[in-house]
């Protein structure tokens, strides 16, 4: 709360690449921020596939490197490159990105010419085809199907270049950088717990609603059976932070 978002929605009339700004009344106390997209992503799901490489991939987003996200979906794919521009927040991204990017946009000529450096976007695709036709492109990140929540990719090392095939679909990234920062492993375990942590609270929250539900609506089950999902909840719960503990263990509103 205490949030105010000002929106305009895209006319026909606008030109591709053109951005429109609403600009703030002069009496607004804040600085406004443009965000990128009303959609907020799951950064969690969209890097899994990469995960131990998370961040590199912050460093060469922050620099505006040109990057190439090969995924499945177009859904996978634009998730993917919200993802990317929004990992450096609060810091604005500045480039240009394309969550999904085909064969017949006007600058497909342009983004696939070898005669110059690519320019600073993020690209996202779909088409087996780029596989070939971007191969220069000095960074290339390769989503296979987006994994469940809960499965973490094993790590893997950074791959050449040259190793990238059309027709592969596993997961990786491609390129020949080398980061000025070290990969800092406690950031990694951290990210894993805490991950772990919001899965087993959900996990908890679904089984109570359920345990409720059968309650409620005196569904066939026995009561034996119930007592013993209530108390492997419980002991579920006790795994758990002691702050958590507190608010999974309130007995549920009716």
């Amino acid at each position: 709360m205490g949030v105010v978002m000002k929106v305009r929605i895209p006319s026909c009339y606008d030109k591709p690449g053109m951005s429109q700004l609403v600009h703030s009344s002069e009496n607004d106390s804040l600085v406004s921020i443009v965000l990128p997209s009303i959609h907020e992503v799951d950064l969690f799901r969209c890097f899994s596939p990469v995960f131990f490489h998370i961040q590199m991939l912050w460093e060469l987003v922050l620099l505006g490197e040109a990057l190439v996200v090969m995924a499945p979906s177009p859904a996978e794919s634009s998730d993917t490159v919200l993802a990317l521009v929004s990992c450096i927040s609060p810091l604005r991204y500045c480039s240009d990105f394309r969550p999904y990017f085909t064969i017949h946009d006007s600058e497909f000529k342009e983004y696939t010419t070898r005669t110059q450096a690519p320019p600073s976007v993020i690209l996202g695709v779909t088409n087996p085809f780029f596989a070939k036709t971007l191969q220069h492109w000095p960074h290339i990140i390769r989503i296979g199907d987006m994994k469940q929540m809960g499965e973490m990719a094993k790590q893997m090392k950074v791959k050449k270049l040259k190793n990238l095939k059309t027709l592969d679909s596993k997961p990786g990234v491609y390129s020949a950088y080398k980061p000025f920062l070290n990969r800092d492993e406690e950031i990694i375990k951290q990210l894993q717990k805490k991950h772990t942590e919001v899965e087993t609270v959900d996990l908890v929250l679904k089984l109570k609603d359920k345990l409720a539900q059968a309650e409620r609506e005196q569904l066939p089950v026995k009561a034996g059976t119930l007592a013993r999902l209530q108390n492997h909840i419980e002991s579920v719960i006790l795994t758990l932070p002691e702050d958590l503990q507190g608010i999974l263990l309130k007995p549920s509103s009716p």
